[in-house]
């Protein structure tokens, strides 16, 4: 540990002060129960939110980018993380109760924003919503990645520059107000993958900050025992594991889609060769094999499309084959 603390932090020289550190991330503590920091926080949050909803609406990766800059989200977050390396267990429960609380808020106000407004959202088609669905293991480890970066960032004095781009890599309020917006068209599925992928983010960035606050050496002006932060640290680790499967299950299923449609896609092709149909596109989704085609006239013989090599290991899918006719009509509304 002294050997990393020596590499990383210049001998504990660049590192900034405990005290520094717990003025950035404690929203609220013991000795300091004024309102000021809680205030500005709540503010930029729901600033970021109402951002990013808005982004997220119009499909738009600058205005998203914009919300992932001012977002505060991750504030509570590494203050977890920190209360651990200083075994602070009353600041522990404090910072969760903080975070969830910004949770429920993030998720709520694009739920009842676009329940309101009723506009019209195709969720399928959204760029920003599609992107934060379908989280796998590589987004696990990017988080990891970036999570060190913004932990080391943060303790060590003189790499406060890189924090908005941590921010950005990060993305903790954009998922979450997909969530929201999901919820509201009843997308079910794709919010239950945008909370992941913020779950993901939020347990990696609690587990590098214990790693990166303890090699700063923060670990020292511990108040208690380390028992007493025991029970933290295995929710957070077995929180970890869980979202390793998970997150490893839907990898192997994202691979599954991706060869299924690449042989269903091929096999199509084959079948139409010399027919009045043309191949648009192929698509798999809960074992569902999705292939549109445009054209008239009776189809090709069935026996030429072998459905049974689609699939992948374990999986079979069950094909389905929408026809696209190609004609337009323009509607007589009247006057």
């Amino acid at each position: 540990m002294a050997t990393l603390t020596g590499l990383l932090f210049d001998d504990g020289a660049k590192a900034t002060s405990l005290d520094g550190v717990s003025d950035q991330l404690y929203l609220r503590t013991s000795e300091d129960q004024s309102f000021d920091k809680l205030t500005r926080y709540g503010v930029l949050l729901v600033l970021s939110t109402a951002i990013a909803t808005g982004g997220i609406l119009t499909d738009s990766t600058a205005t998203v980018i914009g919300a992932m800059i001012v977002a505060p989200l991750g504030t509570p977050i590494q203050a977890i993380g920190l209360a651990i390396v200083t075994t602070r267990p009353a600041q522990i429960v404090r910072s969760a109760i903080f975070l969830f609380g910004s949770i429920a808020t993030v998720i709520l106000l694009p739920l009842i924003f676009a329940t309101l407004t009723r506009i019209p959202i195709n969720v399928a088609a959204n760029g920003q919503i599609t992107g934060r669905v379908s989280p796998g293991l590589l987004d696990l480890f990017v988080a990891i990645a970036t999570g060190l970066v913004g932990a080391y960032a943060t303790a060590r004095s003189d790499l406060s520059g890189v924090l908005p781009g941590v921010a950005i890599a990060i993305s903790l309020v954009p998922p979450l107000a997909v969530v929201g917006i999901c919820l509201s068209q009843g997308a079910w599925f794709d919010a239950w993958g945008a909370l992941l992928l913020f779950a993901a983010n939020a347990v990696a960035m609690i587990i590098c900050a214990v790693v990166v606050f303890s090699i700063a050496g923060y670990g020292k002006a511990a108040r208690h025992d380390r028992s007493v932060v025991k029970r933290p640290l295995l929710i957070v680790n077995g929180a970890l594991l869980l979202l390793i499967v998970i997150l490893g299950v839907a990898s192997s299923q994202s691979l599954v889609q991706i060869v299924e449609t690449q042989r269903s896609t091929a096999m199509a092709k084959q079948w139409l060769e010399g027919s009045d149909y043309t191949f648009v596109r192929a698509q798999s989704q809960a074992g569902v094999v999705t292939i549109d085609i445009l054209g008239t006239g009776p189809l090709p013989d069935a026996e030429g499309f072998d459905q049974e090599d689609i699939g992948v290991l374990w999986s079979n899918p069950t094909v389905k084959v929408r026809i696209i006719n190609g004609t337009e009509k323009t509607l007589d509304t009247g006057d």
